[in-house]
C-alpha cells in the first residue's frame, strides 16, 4: 500500500456488510470517499430496505466513480454495475473493487469514460453520480453523456455537496441550467433520506429524462 494511503470502513447495516476503501491522504478529487457519496450510498440502502428487489439484476452506471463507494453499494444490493472514471483513475478504483469483491451480490466492471465521448450502451436502469460537479469546463460534456446513457424510465440520482466558493456556486448553477433542458428534476427531502447520512448542505436530486415530443 502507498505510504500516504489508509483504509476507511463504511457499514451497510441492512445486509451486515462493511465496505473498505483505500484512500489517499492527499491527491486530486478522487483520492477520498466524499460525504456526498456516503449520503447517496445510504439512500440506496433506504430504497433497498423499502423493496429488497429494487436493484436485483438492474443495469447501473456510476459516473465519476472515484473510489467506487456508491456503485459498490448498489452491487451489494444486487445490481450489475459499471463504475466509470477517467483512465488514469481506474487503478485505485479497481483496487477497491478487489477489496470488496466478497460482498457483491451483483457484478462490477470498471470502465474508462471521458464525459462527452461516445460510449456505446443501451440505456441503463439507474445512473448514479456523487460530487461530480467541480469543473465548469466539463459540465456540458457531463450532461451530454447523461442524455446518451439514459431513457425516460432510467432512475437518475445526483448527490452533490454545495460548497461556498463562487466558482462552485456558479458551476453548480451552470449544471442545473443545462440539466433542466433535458431532464425533469425533483429534490429528495431530507426526511426521506437516511436518518444519519444526510445533510442540509448536500442535495439529492431525482432526475427523469424528458420524453421527446413527436
Amino acid at each position: 500500500m502507498d505510504a500516504n494511503a489508509y483504509y476507511r470502513d463504511f457499514d451497510l447495516e441492512s445486509i451486515n456488510v462493511t465496505l473498505r476503501f483505500c484512500q489517499q491522504e492527499y491527491g486530486d478529487v478522487n483520492c477520498v470517499v466524499w460525504d456526498a457519496s456516503l449520503v447517496l450510498a445510504k439512500y440506496l440502502e433506504t430504497l433497498f430496505l423499502k423493496n429488497n428487489k429494487t436493484f436485483d439484476s438492474k443495469r447501473v452506471i456510476e459516473l465519476g466513480s472515484g473510489l467506487g463507494c456508491v456503485g459498490l453499494a448498489a452491487a451489494c444490493f444486487g445490481a450489475n454495475v459499471q463504475l466509470t472514471d477517467l483512465p488514469e483513475n481506474l487503478h485505485q478504483l479497481k483496487r477497491n473493487v478487489d477489496e470488496n469483491m466478497p460482498w457483491l451480490k451483483g457484478s462490477v466492471q470498471t470502465v474508462a469514460l471521458t464525459w462527452g465521448t461516445t460510449f456505446e450502451s443501451e440505456p441503463y436502469d439507474f445512473l448514479l453520480m456523487a460530487d461530480c460537479i467541480y469543473y465548469p469546463e466539463v459540465v456540458e460534456a457531463l450532461v451530454k453523456t447523461m442524455t446518451e446513457l439514459t431513457a425516460p424510465n432510467t432512475v437518475i440520482l445526483i448527490c452533490q455537496e454545495l460548497r461556498e466558493t463562487e466558482k462552485q456556486k456558479n458551476t453548480w448553477q451552470m449544471f442545473l441550467n443545462l440539466l433542466i433542458e433535458h431532464f425533469e428534476i425533483s429534490y429528495v427531502p431530507e426526511e426521506e433520506q437516511h436518518p444519519i447520512f444526510r445533510s442540509s448542505d448536500i442535495v439529492l436530486i431525482n432526475a427523469k429524462k424528458k420524453k421527446i415530443a413527436k
